[in-house]
């Protein structure tokens, strides 16, 4: 036994002996060496002759790495994505590959992790994808790394991915505000989504969320607004865009992505049609659009819209606040515009609103945007699931005026309500109003008032 002893140590010291050997080699040959070394093999093959395929064989091995102050990150992503902006690495292998599509989208300027995730900083692959515990930003399934675009693009279309405004416009009209605060407006009840892309949960999850919350978060007071498959995928599209990061002007400014589809909607949204006609349909009091962006530039143009005066002196053109893009969307327009176009925008004109008209369509609009429809529902029927509650679902507001006064109304919207309980040795039920008067001016909540009383169901006259 004595003598097993030391031959016991000496096989011991010998495995930590290679342990600490193996550590050495495995730090002085990281897999980013192997890397790029295997990328300037695939660059030799190229190269005309003996002495430039040495060159690139023998090419020192370095971390690369891009600085991004506007993005405050650093990335190191290209150190073994190496041809990243190289088109004769279209057929390559991973992580060799070209990526496609950049456009203006360089590295030097925006990174990767921006759009795809994964931990900037890191030079292995699990840590840099992110696959490691309290990593709260792995790399996005390749699915949904669109849902990207909407970090820097948060206003308008953003071309080949209408996910994200269809999630933006589903989340403003079915009442999501009402229960969730979005940039410091909205209810209560549910999380705060201002950073909900930022917190990266797993997109399967937020899918089927939105398909049965339920299901996913059990006594979840979120009800089922039984979304179909492209809703609920519009709408994670849009939360996993939900971010507060702070970015540089440079990328402030790339905000809005001029498009001639949003052109158009500021056309209409601005009115042009009541004094511009487009090919001779429209009109008369300016002159025709069609034939104003054949006649003139770009650049001429743009200066028409910020400054009417300096190009028309006496000009009776109104000198409307637009940034850049949105100029550039409204040309785009211009320049494709039809006498078509035109007969279509008159189309969908209404008669002009009375004043009062104009006060209860205000606070419709409001109705929808603060989330009140998200319990109480577009047509103000109610019915919305809520356990414990007297009657056990949201009440219909359709005959608020049998119960309330309307300044009895003001005076709930204002202050909020929780619903009286059935049953006090339960839980309180999961949905109440939430106060609005520190989000919504006086003049918006009379207005939503109005709009609930013009609704009212008439009684029978005798």
């Amino acid at each position: 036994m004595e003598r097993r002893l030391p031959q016991f140590f000496f096989a011991l010291s010998m495995i930590v002996l290679a342990l600490m050997l193996g550590a050495i080699w495995q730090a002085a040959s990281p897999a980013w060496k192997t890397y790029q070394q295997e990328f300037h093999r695939l660059e030799a093959v190229g190269e005309p002759n003996a002495a430039a395929k040495s060159d690139v064989l023998n090419a020192a091995l370095v971390i690369k790495q891009d600085l991004l102050p506007g993005l405050q990150r650093v990335d190191r992503c290209t150190t073994c994505h190496l041809g990243v902006e190289d088109p004769t690495m279209k057929n390559a292998p991973q992580p060799f590959t070209f990526h496609a599509n950049l456009a203006p989208h360089i590295p030097a300027k925006f990174g990767c992790t921006v759009c795809h995730g994964g931990q900037g900083l890191a030079t292995d692959q699990q840590n840099a994808h992110g696959q490691v515990p309290f990593w709260q930003e792995p790399l996005l399934p390749r699915e949904y790394i669109r849902a990207s675009c909407g970090r820097c693009h948060k206003e308008g279309e953003v071309p080949g991915v209408p996910e994200l405004a269809d999630g933006r416009r589903l989340f403003e009209t079915q009442g999501c505000r009402g229960c969730h605060k979005l940039n410091g407006v909205g209810g209560t009840i549910g999380p705060d989504l201002t950073e909900e892309g930022a917190i990266r949960r797993f997109p399967e999850w937020l899918e089927r969320h939105f398909l049965d919350p339920n299901a996913v978060s059990r006594n979840s007071p979120m009800p089922n607004f039984h979304f179909t498959k492209e809703q609920a995928r519009a709408l994670t599209f849009y939360m996993l865009s939900l971010t507060s990061e702070q970015m540089g002007t440079y990328y402030s400014s790339v905000r809005l992505i001029p498009s001639a589809s949003y052109g158009r909607e500021l056309f209409v949204e601005k009115n042009c049609i009541a004094c511009h006609s487009i090919g001779g349909v429209g009109a008369k009091n300016g002159p025709d659009l069609a034939q104003v962006a054949k006649q003139h530039s770009p650049g001429w143009l743009d200066e028409q819209l910020v400054n009417p005066q300096l190009i028309y002196p006496g000009s009776t053109m109104p000198a409307y606040d637009l940034e850049t893009n949105a100029r550039k969307a409204i040309i785009t327009f211009m320049a494709s515009a039809t006498a078509e176009d035109a007969q279509s925008i008159l189309s969908q004109r209404t008669k002009p609103l009375t004043p009062q008209d104009a006060a209860i369509e205000a606070g419709k609009q409001s109705f929808a945007r603060f989330g009140c429809v998200g319990c109480h529902g577009l047509q103000l029927q109610g019915g919305v699931p809520n356990p414990n509650s007297q009657g056990g679902e949201v009440p219909s507001l359709l005959h608020a005026s049998d119960d309330y006064t309307k300044e009895e109304v003001v005076k709930i919207i204002q202050n909020g309500k929780v619903p009286p309980v059935e049953n006090t040795a339960r839980p309180a039920a999961p949905l109440y109003m939430p106060p609005w008067k520190s989000v919504l001016t006086d003049e918006d909540i009379h207005r939503i008032a109005d709009y609930l009383w013009s609704l009212q169901k008439k009684k029978d006259a005798w």
